[in-house]
């Protein structure tokens, strides 16, 4: 329940029009990560099929950023099935969760009505066939939407399958470790006598551990020569390297997994030991390194010689914005008086209330003790709570205090009459670059205070974009934040137009998914509608894999290079994850002459001014319905 505001809708401050709520047409998916819970059942193959396997899915969309080793783990967990000619492979309109690879046999795609029955479906339209080496369902992966289409085997058939849950749980295992991994390797790494572990926080290590790429040598391939000008560090996964240098017959050192060579090339390009100074020769089968180049390294963490001097983390602190907190008060369930329904939503119902003291109002969130419980969502209400009372920020919803009594847990918060902007942007159909700059703003400014507590927002969307009664902008909704703690996450979630790449790829996420969200909101809000609009959720993720955006020619060149930047579907060359943050968006060009103090001290004009009526008691409606949650036994420290 997440749409408990009062909603414009009209945009002409001369009508009379009192806004009235309105249900929220896009509705954020949520699965919890369970990828420890998997545990992986290898199906032995030989190799021929795991060729063909691995051959039908490496071109696809949804695996071609998955790297060889995860590839051949994928692989491990197919497991064979069989089909007699006339069955049913996949039944259009019912939710899928299995991926399929044709090792023999033929299959037909065949479209047809909710309700035809098998006989009927063999004479409907076919749309296409599938043969041995080709592959279907890998949207399934992503999550269980209906199907677009029934496949029917026309012959005896052997498949190979796999199912969301291996899937997503063989990929987030697979990344956790190599994550790990990756981050005890930099850890050790030395340059100049002083390890990385003792100049860079946890979360620095964790931000680095993100760029190391992945690289393969054969035997005999010289990675790196003597004398040549380097900009690549490298870190041996696995395998071993010889290290030569001139006038050595015989190789100085052989080095294995985990160490580590031409750390030096992360200095300045300036610095005297820009040039290597050995050769390095693969001296294994196949050697596999992680990489980072030396411009990668500056982006995300700035110049490694101020790091080594300690300055880096000071930086990184002065970089965050402390100011735009609310004053918080304090009531109990006593003190309001409830007035109307601001809003309804499954845990419960929102209520405008005003203090019997004060007579201030604000919106009451009274979530069903009961009802949480029966949908396991303890953990997730708790969560919200404690990351609403950790985030200040004025252009973040603000949470007075939190109670409880045997039915309701209750969220005390700032009411905000003036609107969806989802509602303003349907009634006007677009906005202009100037409307657009305005409330993309007050997100910017929200994610300083994000980025602060290391928190991913991830789900930004103009229904979740709340005016107050002078016209400024308010994110609400932390349903789906969460803190990021240890590196990249691997819950499922988000609403479909603005999910990132690498959530439905299951690979794992950062705060980066966020500056993804920004990028879909600066075109939809400019244009109308998202960028990777599509009929059902299933073709908008594969839209938003292939990651092609087509401007209409209304956009201009500042604003187009800056929704490129912030659509990078590598989340560590995305605009705003590297070392100026967030701040490196404020700074593009697009904002060039915004007053952001203006707003931050609410001293600009809003774009729009809520019409609103004489007496704020009286939004929202008159709740007929006398109706109460049941009573509960939990009892959750909401301290």
């Amino acid at each position: 329940m997440h749409n408990f505001q009062n909603n414009a809708t009209n945009g002409n401050n001369n009508n009379n029009n009192v806004p009235t709520f309105k249900k929220v047409a896009r509705n954020a998916i949520h699965e919890e990560e369970h990828i420890n819970d998997y545990v992986k059942k290898t199906i032995p193959k030989e190799e021929n099929i795991r060729q063909l396997i691995h051959d039908a899915i490496k071109t696809n969309v949804l695996f071609e950023h998955n790297t060889q080793d995860e590839l051949h783990e994928i692989i491990d967990v197919f497991e064979p099935c069989w089909y007699k000619a006339g069955e049913r492979v996949i039944k259009m309109f019912e939710k899928g969760d299995e991926f399929f690879v044709v090792e023999s046999g033929e299959l037909s795609v065949k479209v047809h009505n909710e309700d035809d029955d098998l006989e009927s479906i063999l004479n409907m339209i076919t749309l296409g066939n599938y043969q041995a080496g080709t592959a279907f369902g890998e949207l399934a992966l992503i999550f269980g939407s209906p199907r677009r289409a029934s496949i029917i085997a026309t012959t005896d058939c052997k498949l190979w399958r796999i199912k969301r849950g291996w899937f997503r749980g063989v990929v987030g295992q697979h990344r956790k470790r190599l994550h790990l991994e990756k981050v005890n390797f930099l850890s050790e790494v030395d340059v100049l006598n002083k390890k990385f572990k003792n100049v860079f926080e946890k979360d620095q290590l964790d931000s680095l551990a993100q760029l190391l790429k992945q690289e393969y040598f054969r035997e005999g391939s010289t990675i790196l020569r003597q004398g040549e000008v380097g900009d690549t560090f490298y870190i041996i996964q696995s395998g071993e390297v010889s290290i030569h240098i001139k006038g050595k017959s015989e190789p100085i050192a052989t080095l294995g997994k985990g160490k580590f060579f031409g750390e030096m090339a992360l200095l300045s390009e300036k610095e005297k030991h820009s040039k290597r100074a050995a050769t390095v020769k693969a001296i294994s089968p196949m050697v596999v390194c992680y990489v980072m180049t030396r411009d990668d390294f500056n982006q995300m963490m700035g110049n490694l010689k101020d790091a080594l001097r300690g300055n880096l983390a000071l930086q990184h602190a002065e970089r965050v914005s402390t100011i735009g907190a609310k004053p918080t008060v304090t009531y109990k369930l006593e003190d309001l008086k409830i007035l109307n329904i601001l809003g309804e939503g499954a845990f419960g119902k929102v209520k405008l209330v005003k203090s019997k003291t004060t007579g201030e109002c604000y919106a009451l969130k009274a979530q069903g003790k009961q009802f949480i419980i029966e949908n396991d969502q303890q953990t997730y209400v708790l969560n919200e709570l404690r990351l609403m009372r950790t985030v200040k920020h004025q252009c973040i919803l603000h949470m007075h205090c939190a109670f409880q009594d045997s039915r309701y847990i209750y969220f005390l918060l700032d009411l905000l009459p003036g609107g969806e902007l989802m509602n303003i942007l349907q009634y006007h159909g677009k906005f202009s670059e100037q409307w657009t700059r305005f409330y993309t703003a007050s997100v910017l400014l929200a994610y300083t205070e994000f980025r602060k507590h290391n928190v991913a927002y991830r789900d930004l969307k103009p229904e979740n974009m709340v005016l107050d009664a002078g016209g400024f902008c308010v994110l609400v909704d932390l349903g789906l934040a969460k803190q990021l703690e240890g590196g990249p996450t691997f819950t499922f979630c988000g609403t479909p137009d603005y999910i990132a790449p690498e959530i439905i790829r299951g690979t794992g996420h950062t705060l980066a998914v966020d500056y993804w969200s920004l990028g879909v909101l600066l075109y939809e809000l400019h244009n109308g509608s998202a960028p990777f609009l599509s009929y059902d959720p299933t073709s908008t993720a594969k839209k938003i894999l292939k990651g092609h955006v087509d401007f209409p020619s209304h956009f201009s060149s500042q604003m187009k290079q800056l929704i490129k930047g912030l659509l990078t579907k590598d989340p560590t060359r995305r605009l705003g994850c590297r070392i100026d943050g967030t701040e490196e968006v404020m700074k593009d060009r697009f904002f060039h002459g915004f007053d952001w103090q203006g707003l931050l001290d609410r001293k600009i004009d809003p774009p729009y001014k809520p019409r609103l009526p004489d007496q704020i008691d009286s939004i929202g409606f008159k709740d007929n319905a006398r109706e109460t949650a049941p009573p509960s036994n939990w009892t959750p420290d909401l301290g």
